[in-house]
């Protein structure tokens, strides 16, 4: 499954601001040039996702084995209000890339809306992507059906005027007008595409009618191999929809508001669902959606929900969203399902796991199915050497009642014991780590960002990802010691990792991975990425290739910059890597982004094989506001890395870091000290200047 990339260099020598009297060798990510994916439509690209494809296929003689035969994009491009979407797909390891028109509406005028004439236009909203791991490639080109992806957007077309032969048609429209944006807009509909051969083709269908505002679609899904010619697995798709429409944002974060955070009463959680078999059978329709949540008031007070997530891990879907708490309190808590995932829960209330004195929100989650654990211990559930730690729930909250108060990230886990939850006939099942009844009780839930002084003070964080492999688990998150002052342009956030090595009871301090000490500069956008699951052959023996085995020590790091002011600007991205669960990251350095002189760059996403020795990123560059004279450009670019040998300077000064003053941030642990003996000496690395 390796990308196929050789390094420019076998080493790279990093420049120091003293004399350097020994060096010490440590791997790097060699970048290769950027590429600009987003060629054919324009200068607007927006909100770009990204999947790798591996499959094989018998009856093409360079396809024979497991092996990532696409990196496939998926993103909006087109004048603002007037956007389609977009596949990109590259078979040469990110070199080059052909790119597909998906949509073909964009910009073509909607007539009316519940009867009444208008005079909008139709624009396709920030897709999202969920890429199969793995395929087989059956039948013969063009009809071949087993590498599969799926796409959602939601679109203020909500016809099907503009399907190709072949797209599904969707149910008769009953489009309504959203009069509380300024300007107006027509309620969106949710739309989805499949592609069944690698990213090559894909069909259409629309899902949702425009009685209710759609927004926040998830697309997920599994599979699983017995041999090449056995499978199971299945695809799903969650959004929340609101019966009185989008509403406008609350300022409780940095975004543009209107993200679907603030909703009406009576929005729920809808649902729906194909096994592997009928979602490659592309003639077959995805099924009307199921509502999940049971909000059925839309009275003022009621609850509405909000923002779901959703992951299937071996056949079990959890979902997991925020909710108004209704009843006259104010403030959301965390609803939490978990089904097989062709029997949704349906007009449910869920199983609340916040506290419900608290407000909580914007939860996210992490999964892990069986084989992460030994099977021998996974099924004893807790034991001395493991947690049974299926399910890692992430999501801030505030003691505060005031609007868009601080908040800490707090965690909280499912853990499969069966000894302490056997199967009850009649009553329940048997633990699996991803029930309910898994879930502990909030009373359990950890502080992750503010352990010590704890809720309800001044300390924020937010933008909380993770990587959870068997007992191992890291959390990144960005964090301001005072809002307020940060709220004032006065203070800023930085990008810090916690870490745990037994399944979650305890956490390593948060590791400060940015540094930054301007107040006019601030972080954006962390990611940390783990790597892939070891890549099987249907019979569960491992392939040849060597990068098919995951290496579960490797993490990937990136965050942005962005000005710290009431208008913010995207920056730079930084990019680093470990290789030893983070406890040691390689040097710093640049991903994209010049300070904003020329360019500006948000938006990171990154790949990677199970090996972790390359990588694949993409980001959004724009020029916007680096030039006094139009046109604006927003596209689409990618790169990648590929390990290879760093010559850190060492020197025999005081020792210490160099502190940063802007957005270069400086790495505070000399990666491979320990094992090259040198943990007496006064080392310091030289911050990289952008």
């Amino acid at each position: 499954m390796k990308l196929k990339l050789t390094a420019g260099k076998t080493a790279l020598a990093i420049a120091a601001g003293t004399v350097a009297t020994a060096a010490i060798a440590a791997t790097i990510l060699q970048l290769t040039a950027p590429v600009v994916v987003s060629t054919t439509s324009g200068t607007n690209a927006y909100k770009a996702k990204m999947g790798w494809i591996s499959y094989k296929t018998d009856t093409d003689p360079t396809k024979t084995k497991y092996d990532v035969q696409a990196q496939i994009m998926v993103y909006a491009d087109g004048p603002a209000g007037a956007q389609d979407i977009y596949v990109a797909r590259s078979t040469d390891n990110g070199a080059t890339w052909s790119q597909q028109r998906v949509t073909s509406n964009g910009g073509h005028p909607v007539a009316t809306v519940a009867g009444t004439p208008v005079s909008y236009t139709a624009t396709n909203n920030k897709p999202n992507i969920y890429v199969a791991p793995l395929g087989v490639l059956t039948g013969i080109a063009p009809n071949q059906v087993g590498a599969n992806a799926l796409v959602t957007w939601t679109s203020t077309d909500c016809t099907d005027t503009g399907n190709s032969p072949g797209d599904i048609a969707g149910p008769p429209s009953a489009q309504k007008n959203n009069t509380t944006l300024v300007p107006n807009q027509p309620y969106m509909c949710l739309w989805t595409a499949r592609s069944v051969d690698g990213g090559i083709s894909w069909v259409k269908q629309r899902l949702t009618d425009g009685s209710l505002d759609a927004d926040e679609d998830v697309p997920a899904g599994y599979v699983k191999y017995t041999s090449d010619t056995a499978s199971t697995g299945g695809f799903a798709i969650s959004y929340q929809a609101d019966p009185a429409g989008l509403k406008p944002g609350e300022a409780e974060g940095p975004g543009d508001g209107a993200s679907g955070a603030a909703v009406n009463p009576g929005t729920n959680i809808w649902y729906t669902f194909l096994s592997k078999a009928a979602f490659e059978n592309v003639a077959t329709p995805f099924p009307p959606p199921t509502v999940v949540s049971n909000n059925t008031g839309t009275a003022s007070g009621d609850p509405g929900a909000s923002r779901a997530n959703l992951a299937i891990s071996g056949g079990t879907a959890v979902l997991a969203y925020e909710e108004t708490k209704g009843g006259g309190s104010s403030g959301k808590q965390i609803i939490y399902h978990s089904f097989p995932y062709a029997t949704p829960d349906n007009n449910s209330a869920g199983t609340v796991i916040s506290n419900p004195a608290n407000s909580a929100r914007r939860v996210r989650f992490l999964l892990q199915g069986k084989e992460a654990f030994a099977n021998s211990l996974d099924d004893a559930g807790i034991t001395p050497t493991t947690k049974g730690v299926h399910v890692m729930l992430l999501w801030r909250e505030t003691s505060l009642t005031t609007a868009a108060a601080a908040s800490d990230v707090m965690m909280l886990r499912g853990i499969k014991d069966t000894v302490a939850r056997p199967a009850i006939t009649g009553v329940r099942l048997a633990s699996t780590g991803f029930l309910p009844t898994d879930i502990e009780p909030y009373t359990a839930a950890k502080n992750l960002s503010d352990p010590t002084a704890n809720l309800g003070n001044d300390d924020n964080a937010l933008a909380q990802r993770g990587v959870l492999r068997g007992e191992f688990a890291a959390i990144a998150y960005d964090r301001t010691p005072n809002k307020t002052q940060a709220d004032l342009y006065q203070n800023t956030y930085n990008f810090f990792i916690t870490r745990s090595s037994d399944g979650g009871d305890t956490w390593t301090a948060g590791t400060n991975m940015s540094n930054i000490t301007n107040n006019a500069i601030r972080v954006v956008e962390p990611r940390l990425v783990g790597t892939p699951g070891t890549i099987k052959l249907p019979n569960a023996a491992a392939t040849s290739d060597v990068s098919d085995v995951q290496n579960p020590n490797t993490l990937l790091v990136s965050w942005g910059t962005e000005t710290n002011e009431l208008v913010s600007k995207p920056l730079n991205i930084f990019l680093t890597r470990s290789t030893d669960k983070g406890a040691t990251y390689e040097t710093v350095q640049k991903l994209a982004g010049d300070d904003g002189v020329t360019v500006r760059a948000s938006e990171a996403q990154l790949r990677s094989p199970p090996d972790g020795k390359t990588i694949g990123a993409l980001w959004m560059q724009s020029n916007d506001g680096t030039q006094s004279t139009p046109p604006v450009t927003t596209d689409v670019v990618y790169r990648n890395g590929t390990e290879g040998t760093e010559v850190v300077p060492t020197n025999n000064g005081g020792g210490g870091c160099t502190a940063a003053t802007g957005d270069t941030p400086f790495d505070p642990v000399l990666p491979m000290l320990a094992a090259a003996g040198l943990a007496a000496m006064g080392l310091r690395r030289q911050r990289r200047n952008p």
